[in-house]
């Protein structure tokens, strides 16, 4: 796993997977967190870190702009000691806005942010920074959570949650191509979520799910990636977290939603419901028609 140090030696090599990454601090233990787990795939992928800091106009002054920098100076100092180049990014303003304005500056491919383990009503309504960003965000976003400790190199076991639905198609290539590139194997997962009995119904949404189990593996396959397919009956969220924890994977990829309606915030998305309370890193993945 990403935490056994002793099991692979690391490969560096230059990867079209994740060149640029933006790993994005506010000084917390969370974001150092978050930036190791960055820092661990760049130096995979051969990547460069972006660190960026935000100070925010109306509650920060000199001193704490000062801060700001000092706290992306830190993450460069830590990524180039890890032989990853590595460069400070300073903005003012809002983070959930600056955060994706400055991925898109940089041509990151990866946004790397921490995020607190909260749920409930109040995260559902105000919403952390990282959940704002990995609604909005055109960029695939990992969030590390305060539990997710990831210090060593390790990507063996990549999990791939899909309803099978057009939105989820570019996290379906996404973790494909990430566990091609890292060597690992591929969990793929389809949860049957329904709330009706009718055993039509029901068995309508096993075949998707089977059928999207059989579409995510001959595609895994074509590129060479070993693949496990798996369709559970039960609450989307509450498979995946299970499915996770189980398995033991590395990574969690799905796609999500850009709605921000208060319905949305308040009933949540999956990925909403799956981010804040995973046991390792999640990838984010947004189809962009």
């Amino acid at each position: 796993m990403l935490n056994d140090v002793k099991a692979k030696a690391v490969v560096t090599v230059r990867s079209s997977m994740y060149d640029d990454i933006l790993v994005a601090t506010d000084g917390s233990n969370i974001a150092a967190n978050a930036a190791s787990m960055g820092i661990s795939l760049a130096r995979r992928f051969g990547g460069e870190i972006h660190a960026l800091a935000i100070a925010e106009e109306r509650r920060d002054n000199a001193a704490r702009r000062s801060k700001r920098e000092a706290d992306a100076e830190a993450i460069v100092a830590q990524a180039r000691q890890a032989d990853c180049e590595a460069d400070a990014v300073v903005r003012s303003g809002r983070p959930a806005d600056e955060i994706p304005a400055t991925a898109t500056e940089v041509g990151a491919d990866l946004i790397v942010l921490g995020t607190h383990g909260r749920t409930g009503l109040s995260q559902a309504l105000l919403g952390s920074v990282a959940l704002e960003v990995l609604r909005e965000a055109r960029q695939p976003v990992l969030t590390v959570g305060p539990d997710a400790a990831l210090e060593g190199p390790e990507l063996d076991d990549v999990l791939l949650a899909t309803d099978g639905w057009s939105g989820s198609r570019a996290a379906t290539e996404h973790a494909i191509s990430l566990a091609d590139s890292a060597d690992a194997r591929l969990h793929a997962l389809y949860a049957v979520d329904v709330n009706f009995d009718a055993p039509e119904q029901r068995e309508a949404f096993e075949e998707h799910g089977k059928k999207t189990m059989t579409a995510v593996a001959d595609r895994a396959e074509e590129r060479g990636v070993e693949v496990t397919r798996t369709v559970v009956d039960g609450s989307a969220h509450e498979v995946i977290l299970e499915y996770a924890a189980d398995a033991d994977v590395d990574l969690l990829v799905m796609g999500t939603e850009s709605k921000t309606t208060l319905e949305r915030l308040v009933v949540g998305s999956v990925s909403q419901r799956v981010v804040p309370n995973a046991s390792v890193p999640v990838v984010t993945v947004r189809t962009i028609d």
